[in-house]
């Protein structure tokens, strides 16, 4: 039996498509590209029994190499490559093709050991079998798989080519997920640094937990209100309709005077449940002439929704629709120069006595 009759015939066996599964599984269960290079560089040798093989990814946007996994090759040969990408005739034609690429489906052997990227790189391990795969996603190049032997008598096949083409594709689902995830990590901790920056208090309740989690000025508020976490607690058990609401809740203060704790919460997608709070330490009263723009009924609901009355509860305050309610608001949102109910209940219940809006 010839050596690569052996080669196809191995992934016919139940215990190599377990290890096929396996390996697959621990590509995909990779939460950094550390643990998905180790992942890597563990099975996929013993997949098309190759001496030398790797992957690397590429920065966004970007040709240089971000991140690199090679077993069995030296650094100066990664270095030489490294140098001499831009002459790889395997390479350009991997990427143009968006397939696998063998070396010897491109040139003679002779051929191959006279051109300029064996000379500048390959020879460094006399890597006389190459096969270059392109890892994409979504039309971008994220990087390459690629393996190589120095035996004249291991030449790669057709089945050799398919599996490493599966392996890149799932190789740029895990990079793509884990270039998402930082990504977003990044802009989740830029939001949460200007939230602070701006003082806004945030409270974020997920569904089955018990523990809210406050950013640091929602923090420093309520340690200026009695029995703070009693008080959230019954903003929260108000609920939010139609993704959105605003309500507030008389409070006692740490110093014995009282106050008005408001909430504007919005539900996510995914569940949990985020909220914006706003203490006045006193009472304040709604300074009508701010509200002389305005006609009697626009006037009426927006002081019900600053108030915390929703939408639904307006509507049956004031006998109207829900819909007419929703443009009542609309229209005094731009006639008041502004567009939500935080800002609503900001212009309304902060600015000075006699403050008009321009």
């Amino acid at each position: 039996m010839t050596a690569e009759r052996a080669r196809a015939e191995r992934f016919d066996g139940s215990a190599d498509a377990a290890a096929l599964v396996r390996f697959a599984r621990a590509l995909s269960e990779a939460e950094h590209v550390d643990q998905l290079g180790r992942a890597f560089a563990a099975g996929f040798g013993r997949l098309l029994g190759v001496p030398m093989y790797g992957f690397y990814a590429v920065e966004p946007g970007s040709p240089r190499i971000e991140h690199n996994v090679a077993v069995n090759v030296s650094e100066v040969f990664v270095a030489r490559y490294e140098r001499a990408m831009d002459v790889d005739p395997l390479l350009k034609c991997s990427r143009e093709a968006g397939r696998s690429t063998y070396n010897l489906d491109l040139m003679t052997l002779s051929e191959w050991e006279e051109s300029a990227i064996y000379r500048r790189a390959y020879s460094t391990h006399a890597m006389r079998h190459v096969a270059e795969t392109p890892i994409t996603a979504g039309g971008e190049i994220l990087g390459a798989l690629h393996y190589a032997a120095s035996d004249r008598n291991r030449g790669f096949t057709a089945g050799d080519l398919r599996l490493s083409e599966a392996v890149a594709q799932l190789l740029a689902g895990v990079l793509d997920r884990l270039r998402t995830g930082e990504r977003v990590a990044r802009e989740l901790a830029q939001t949460r640094a200007a939230l602070d920056l701006a003082g806004t208090a945030v409270v974020v309740s997920e569904p089955g937990s018990p523990d809210l989690r406050l950013n640091g000025a929602a923090r420093r508020l309520v340690q200026d209100v009695d029995h703070a976490d009693e008080c959230v607690h019954d903003l929260l058990a108000l609920g939010v309709e139609d993704g959105r609401r605003s309500c507030r809740t008389e409070v006692r203060l740490a110093n014995g005077a009282m106050g008005v704790l408001h909430a504007h919460c919005a539900r996510m997608p995914s569940g949990e449940l985020v909220m914006v709070l706003e203490l006045q330490r006193e009472h304040p009263r709604i300074d009508q002439r701010l509200l002389a723009a305005l006609t009697r009924r626009e006037s009426q609901v927006a002081t019900l929704a600053v108030e915390g009355l929703s939408d639904r509860e307006i509507a049956e305050r004031l006998a109207l629709s829900r819909y007419t309610v929703s443009q009542h608001l609309a229209r005094a949102y731009r006639k008041l120069g502004i567009g939500s109910r935080v800002e609503l209940t900001r212009l309304l219940l902060t600015a000075p006595a006699g403050a008009r809006r321009s």
